[in-house]
């Protein structure tokens, strides 16, 4: 419905998003996003580590990046261990 193909990020766009994001859901899913709109802003259906890149290079991500808490890529859980 939205007229997007099925791999709207190139694999490029991706590897860079996996690696700026170190390893956080929620900058993922922003930097995504924002990618997206820069998409927009460059009337194409194709993400690349160009629209990826605009929105590395913005002030608010980079603060936002050193705001975001760390988490652990391990599950650690306690209760489940027990079991």
């Amino acid at each position: 419905m939205v007229g997007l193909p099925h791999s709207t990020f190139t694999d490029a766009a991706q590897h860079l998003i996996a690696r700026s994001s170190e390893g956080t859901l929620r900058a993922v899913k922003n930097l995504c996003i924002e990618a997206m709109i820069e998409a927009v802003r460059d009337s194409t259906k194709i993400i690349d580590t160009k629209q990826v890149n605009a929105v590395l290079l913005q002030p608010h991500w980079r603060h936002n990046q050193q705001q975001e808490p760390r988490e652990s890529l391990a599950y650690n859980n306690q209760k489940d261990a027990q079991k």
